[in-house]
Order: C-alpha cells, then structure tokens, then sequence
C-alpha cells in the first residue's frame, strides 16, 4: 500500500513498521529507499536477501546529537557537517562502537551517515529513536528505482510511503570525513566545497 508522509498517522505507522522488525520504502530529498531497523539483526540480513548484496549501507539518523552514538567526530568534522547537513549527502565517518547490525558496514571501520533534508522521514527516525538503513530501491547491480509505478512492480509485497513528489536524481553526494583531507567519494544531487 501507499502512505502518505503528509499524514502524522502514516509517520507514525512507519515507525511502528519499522520497530516491528518490517522493511518499508520511502522518500528522501533524493532518491527512494529501502528502511529497516539498523540496530536489528535479522532485519538487515532479510534486506541483504532481497537485494542480493552483502555490502556495507549508510544509516539515516534524525540529529547530530545521534550521529555522535554511531560516529566519531571532532570540532572541525561538526562544523563542516552542519553546512552541508540536512541535505543531499551521505558523510563517511568512523564508526563508533555502537549497538548497529554487524550487518551495516561488514567489518568496515566508516560507517555512511544520512540527515537528508526531509522532516517527515526524520520524524520517523526520531519517533524510534534509533537510526534505519537508507539504501536505494533495487537489486545489486541494476538501476535504482524512483517512481512508485516501477517500485509497486518490482517489489509488490513492501509498504510505500511517500510525499508523491519524487524528482530525478543521481543520490547524495557521498564525501569521506574519515580522514584528515576530506574527499568527495561521487558526486550526487549535492553541491559542496571541500
């Protein structure tokens, strides 16, 4: 079914969606994507199977004060991060040690951080006040999926919520903070000087 993210009940059932151990798909300020709790075990690993991938995934989280819980950071990291964040990036940080899926960044030491500059699904996040994986809507290796026509054929069976304004878009822009010399990793919907 489609929920509208314009509705404070429908907030409220992707939240409960989400703590009830379901995958659900929903906007961003970029593309669609695929959330699941990423404190959860089998919750990771069912959305593994059903793209087909074991690779590492970013998380969305709905504040600084919660990316801190999952990401080390300094003064000079914040300070570049609150002029880019909420919006159209994905930041790679050094991970925290933390309560997160050993499914999320497989043994990596940098775990992708989201804030996108989207209330409705930051509400959400902060309704379950822990952070959901953000991927995008396919299967490993094919086109990611951003109309709800294309989403509702190829994966009939999930939950869609959505503000109905989907845009095109390339995805965030992905930049490594995990180092000393900041590195745009791909360049995405997000303009920023490093």
């Amino acid at each position: 079914m489609i929920f509208s993210l314009d509705k404070i009940k429908n907030i409220k059932l992707a939240a409960d969606s989400i703590n009830k151990g379901k995958i659900i798909i929903y906007s961003t300020d970029t593309l669609y994507g695929f959330g699941v709790d990423a404190t959860n075990d089998e919750c990771v690993k069912k959305l593994n199977d059903i793209k087909g991938r074991m690779q590492p995934y970013s998380i969305i989280v709905s504040s600084f004060d919660m990316l801190k819980k999952y990401a080390k950071t300094d003064n000079k990291t914040i300070q570049k991060l609150e002029e880019i964040l909420p919006g159209p990036f994905t930041a790679i940080l050094n991970k925290n040690n933390s309560n997160l899926s050993k499914y999320v960044s497989n043994n990596l030491s940098t775990i992708g951080i989201r804030i996108p500059d989207f209330k409705p699904i930051l509400k959400v996040v902060d309704l379950i006040d822990k952070p959901i994986i953000t991927t995008s809507v396919n299967i490993h290796n094919q086109k990611s999926l951003n109309s709800i026509k294309e989403i509702q054929r190829q994966f009939p069976d999930f939950d869609i919520f959505s503000n109905h304004i989907q845009k095109k878009s390339k995805g965030s822009t992905i930049i490594d903070f995990s180092k000393s010399e900041y590195k745009i990793l791909r360049q995405g919907d997000g303009e920023a000087k490093i």
